[in-house]
């Protein structure tokens, strides 16, 4: 008999816990496993990148807590399914799932945690303290977000696990040489909010072009601050040199179209775009924050930077660029994300995992990954 397992996400829009929700259910194993995602509102971007036929997908309509008989609806839904796990991502379908421990008390409880929650406010760390010993397991994806974890909320080390981000992008990397010298693309995937920066990267932009480079911004993503990003161009003179894309449904297309990446945001976890962009042989410019360092500290064809509008930082990123001049760098930073970010090995790890919660193995395969 198949395990049951009910994945349960607030919207499958793009972001990194929705494409690391994406890549799990293209991964997972499903001749031994049934698999049910229940999407808690109708917000379904991603929808189509689920290639795995078996997986069934359920919209409960959930668009805020007034939404009292499609919650209801959907407690009866993941009752009748009657998972014997339950894998939630993000804070609010964290909340949520421990409750429905009550509804099903049999089923083990997993909440995944992406990025490092500077928002929680007190009411919200209180609710999550006095419920999380209804949990099962924690999922952190770095090793940053495990330390804050354990102070912060105090999970306990021992339902507490890593497991990096992964990827499944299956990409023709041509090991080019990069060339200062010819116009280049930096490229950016992002939701157009506040906390992602993307005005730094704009400024960075214009500071480099004086530097006499010839480069373009492209911005894969959509969000509220397009107008005020798009007019913040214009001031800095640079409007024909950043092109803002909306969603972008096909991101193989969309890293094969830019030579550099960029990710400017003010605080962090271990973004997958991150990941993404190295799979796809990219040199990074990334700002030096949560998990983000860990994987490019010393990372050849990389920089961290701290501050997008110091000159100094301007200088280290120009310096970067001119250090791959002439360079292969594809193939190498290629190679270092299938070592350490290959879907594949991410979803042994969680089998793993499923495995112990449920008393079928121990854990030495599935502490970290």
């Amino acid at each position: 008999m198949k395990t049951k397992i009910a994945y349960v996400i607030p919207t499958l829009n793009l972001g990194g816990a929705e494409k690391q929700q994406v890549n799990i259910l293209n991964g997972i194993d499903t001749s031994k496993y049934e698999v049910v995602l229940y999407v808690l509102k109708n917000k379904l971007q991603l929808l189509s990148q689920i290639t795995n036929l078996d997986i069934k997908v359920e919209v409960c309509n959930i668009e805020s807590i007034k939404d009292i008989k499609n919650f209801f609806l959907f407690i009866q839904k993941i009752k009748k399914f009657s998972p014997d796990i339950i894998h939630s991502q993000m804070y609010n379908a964290n909340i949520l799932v421990r409750l429905l421990k009550l509804f099903i008390p049999k089923a083990k409880i997993i909440n995944h945690f992406h990025g490092m929650s500077a928002w929680l406010s007190k009411i919200k760390l209180y609710l999550d303290k006095s419920t999380f010993f209804l949990v099962d397991r924690f999922i952190v994806v770095s090793d940053r977000s495990y330390e804050l974890r354990k102070t912060r909320e105090a999970y306990p080390e021992n339902k507490l696990f890593v497991f990096l981000n992964s990827v499944n992008l299956d990409l023709e990397i041509i090991d080019f040489k990069f060339n200062l010298n010819k116009p280049l693309v930096i490229g950016m995937a992002s939701r157009l909010i506040p906390l992602k920066n993307i005005q730094a990267a704009i400024y960075m932009l214009s500071k480099l072009l004086v530097r006499g480079l010839d480069l373009t911004l492209l911005v894969a993503g959509d969000g509220p601050e397009k107008e005020f990003l798009t007019n913040y161009a214009k001031e800095l003179g640079v409007e024909s040199k950043v092109k803002f894309l909306g969603f972008v449904e096909n991101m193989n297309s969309f890293y094969g179209k830019i030579d550099i990446y960029c990710i400017s945001s003010k605080t962090e976890d271990l973004p997958l775009s991150v990941i993404e962009a190295m799979m796809s042989g990219k040199p990074i410019i990334s700002s030096n924050v949560g998990g983000i360092p860990d994987i490019l500290r010393d990372m050849p064809y990389t920089v961290l930077i701290d501050d997008f509008y110091e000159e100094s930082e301007i200088e280290l990123i120009y310096t970067m660029l001119k250090n791959c001049n002439g360079m292969k760098c594809s193939t190498y930073l290629n190679s270092i994300a299938y070592k350490k970010f290959a879907n594949t090995e991410y979803c042994n790890k969680l089998d793993d995992l499923y495995k112990n919660i449920l008393g079928k193995s121990d854990e030495k395969n599935c502490n970290s990954y």
